[in-house]
C-alpha cells in the first residue's frame, strides 16, 4: 500500500478548480491601485449585489425545464394514477417549501453581515481566514452531525500551527494584537458568520432542496435593498462615502474594473455554493489556501520563500482533511469516506455470500430429503 493516495476523484472537483481560479483573479483586481471604486464599500457591494440578481435567468430556466420533465413523466401514466402523483407532488412540495423562504432571508441576512464586516479584514495583516477550517467543522458538527476522525483532529492542528508560523514570520500577529485588536475581534466574527451560512446553506440544500441560483439571487435581492437605502441616507445625511464624486470621474476604465468585480465575484459565489452543493463547505478553505497562495507569489517580500511554503503545506494538509489525498499512516486513512464505504461493502457482500450459502445448503438438504422420501 503507498504512503500517499488519492481519495475520491470525480467530477464534483471541478468547481473548486474553477473556484481557485477565480479567487486568483479577485486577488489580482483587488490590487489594482488604478480605481476608486474600492474605496466606497456601498457601492462595491450594490455592483456586486446587482450580478447576483443575473442568477434568476439559469434559476427560472432551471424550473422550465424541470416542470416540462415532469409533465412529461406524468403523461406517460394513465389518468387515476397520474391524478393521485400529482397530489403527492404538491403535498410534497408544500412540506419542503414550509420555512424555505425563511431560511434564504436568513442565509441572505448572514451574507450582508458577513460582507460589512469585510472592511475589518481590509485593516489586518494577520490570517484570521485559517479559523475558517475550525469554525466550519463545529457547526457541520452541531447542526449536520457530521464526525470528525483522527486525520481531521491532526490536519487542523497542523494548519493553525502553520497559520500561526506565517504571521509570527511577518511580524503580522504581533502589531495587529497591539493595534488592531478591534479588527480581529471583528474578523474572527466575520469568518464564524461566513461558516454558520455556508453550513446552514448546505442544510437547506439538502433538505429542503434550494438550489444555488436561488441562494444567490436571494442575497443579490436583499444585499441591493439594504445598500440602496444606507447610500441614499448616506449621500442626503452623512456623507461617508462621495458617490457624486466617483460617477463624476467615471469613465471606460472604472467600467472595466465594475465588469470585472461583477463577473469575478459571482463567479466566485457560484462556484463556493456549487462546491458546498457537491461536497461540503470545509471544501470552501481549499479555494482560501489557493488564493493566498497567489497573493503571496504576487507581492513577493523577503519573508515569502518561508511563507509560500507554508501556504503550499497548508494547501496539502487541506486536501487531506478533505479526503482529496489520504495518507496511510498511524490509520489516518482508516476513517476516510472512501474506507469507511469500502468497509461496508465488504461487510453486505459477506452476508450476501452467508446467506447464498446458507440458502445453497438449506437446498442441497431439501434434495436429500425428498431423495429419501422417494426411495422409501
Amino acid at each position: 500500500m503507498a504512503f500517499i493516495e488519492l481519495g475520491k476523484i470525480d467530477k464534483n472537483l471541478i468547481p473548486i478548480i474553477i473556484g481557485c481560479v477565480f479567487c486568483f483573479l479577485n486577488r489580482l483586481i483587488n490590487h489594482y491601485a488604478e480605481t476608486s471604486l474600492f474605496y466606497n464599500l456601498v457601492l462595491t457591494n450594490i455592483f456586486i449585489s446587482i450580478s447576483n440578481i443575473f442568477t434568476i435567468i439559469p434559476y427560472i430556466i432551471l424550473k422550465i425545464s424541470s416542470k416540462k420533465i415532469r409533465q412529461r413523466d406524468n403523461q406517460t401514466i394513465n389518468n387515476n394514477i397520474n391524478n393521485n402523483i400529482e397530489y403527492i407532488y404538491m403535498k410534497d412540495d408544500r412540506s419542503i417549501n414550509k420555512g424555505k423562504v425563511g431560511y434564504l432571508i436568513l442565509t441572505s441576512l448572514l451574507f450582508f453581515f458577513e460582507s460589512t464586516l469585510l472592511v475589518s479584514e481590509f485593516k489586518l495583516k494577520t490570517n484570521t481566514w485559517i479559523i475558517y477550517i475550525v469554525v466550519v467543522s463545529i457547526f457541520c458538527y452541531i447542526i449536520s452531525k457530521i464526525k470528525l476522525y483522527k486525520h481531521h483532529y491532526l490536519t487542523i492542528i497542523i494548519i493553525l500551527l502553520l497559520g500561526i508560523i506565517i504571521d509570527l514570520a511577518e511580524g503580522n500577529l504581533q502589531k495587529d494584537l497591539i493595534n488592531n485588536y478591534w479588527f480581529i475581534l471583528m474578523s474572527l466574527l466575520r469568518q464564524s458568520l461566513l461558516s454558520l451560512n455556508y453550513v446552514i446553506i448546505k442544510y437547506i440544500m439538502e433538505k429542503k432542496f434550494v438550489s444555488v441560483y436561488e441562494v444567490s439571487f436571494s442575497y443579490g435581492v436583499i444585499s441591493l435593498i439594504i445598500n440602496l437605502i444606507f447610500a441614499i441616507l448616506d449621500h442626503n445625511f452623512f456623507g461617508i462615502y462621495k458617490y457624486k464624486e466617483y460617477f463624476n470621474k467615471f469613465n471606460i476604465r472604472e467600467l472595466f474594473v465594475v465588469l470585472g468585480i461583477m463577473i469575478i465575484q459571482l463567479g466566485m459565489e457560484l462556484t463556493s455554493l456549487i462546491t458546498i452543493k457537491n461536497n461540503s463547505p470545509c471544501h470552501i478553505f481549499i479555494i482560501c489556501v489557493f488564493g493566498q497562495l497567489i497573493y503571496y507569489f504576487y507581492n513577493l517580500t523577503e519573508n515569502s520563500v518561508l511563507v509560500i511554503i507554508c501556504l503550499i503545506l497548508l494547501l496539502f494538509f487541506s486536501l487531506i482533511f478533505n479526503e482529496i489525498i489520504e495518507i496511510n499512516l498511524w490509520g489516518l486513512s482508516y476513517n476516510t469516506k472512501r474506507n469507511i464505504t469500502n468497509r461496508a461493502k465488504i461487510d453486505v457482500d459477506e452476508i450476501f455470500n452467508i446467506t447464498n450459502e446458507s440458502f445453497d445448503e438449506n437446498n442441497e438438504n431439501q434434495m436429500e430429503l425428498n431423495k429419501n422420501d422417494i426411495y422409501n
